[in-house]
């Protein structure tokens, strides 16, 4: 048992969360992360499905917003100098960002501690990227599918970057009708498969 236990991750800390439920912050595997039951939310391996990503797509000098800023894991990784707007419902994940992430050190980041629908619903800022990180646990909201939602970001972002879970059956079909739904909204997607992710790019050409 001692020695399986050296390699188990050590809890930091733990939270509750009306949005996430139980939240833990843990040391493993040479890095920090944020964890909801067995999902990885920040940190860790999350940097690991967004940098070929953003490798991709990221020129410098670019406007972003992040729906579903979290601890603040993607918005370190976009090159700088660049505008960012985080927006994030659970202040309790904004705790843990500040207080375990350095989130209040990311570079030219506005942090919005709102609802990710009414923000994007009502604002008449434009971006060059739009970045739809957004879960419950490891379900994605039910308002991320609606027709009204995927046009509102067609208006809103130049290039649209959805995250989604792939790795049950569920999931992937999921997965398959949002990509529908969005080829009915944009000129162009492209697929890439990341680890247990797939991570959707829309475009308008």
């Amino acid at each position: 048992m001692p020695v399986f236990s050296a390699f188990r991750p050590k809890v930091i800390s733990k939270f509750k969360s009306k949005y996430s439920g139980a939240i833990e912050v843990r040391q493993g595997w040479g890095y920090k992360y944020v964890a909801t039951g067995n999902l990885i939310q920040s940190g860790g391996i999350v940097a690991d499905v967004w940098r070929p990503i953003l490798k991709k797509v990221s020129p410098f000098e670019a406007k972003w917003l992040i729906l579903g800023l979290g601890c603040g894991t993607v918005a370190k990784l976009i090159p700088q100098p660049a505008q960012i707007t985080g927006v994030e419902i659970d202040l309790v994940m904004l705790e843990i960002g500040r207080k375990y992430f350095d989130l209040d050190r990311i570079p030219n980041l506005k942090i919005l501690n709102i609802d990710a629908k009414d923000y994007l619903l009502k604002t008449k800022d434009k971006f060059d990227f739009v970045l739809v990180d957004l879960y419950l646990g490891d379900q994605v909201p039910e308002f991320v599918y609606s027709k009204k939602f995927l046009e509102k970001l067609k208006k809103v972002g130049k290039r649209v970057i959805i995250n989604h879970l792939f790795y049950d059956e569920p999931k992937r079909q999921k997965a398959e009708e949002l990509v529908n739904k969005l080829k009915a909204v944009f000129k162009k997607i492209e697929l890439v498969r990341v680890l247990t992710n797939l991570v959707i790019i829309a475009g308008h050409v």
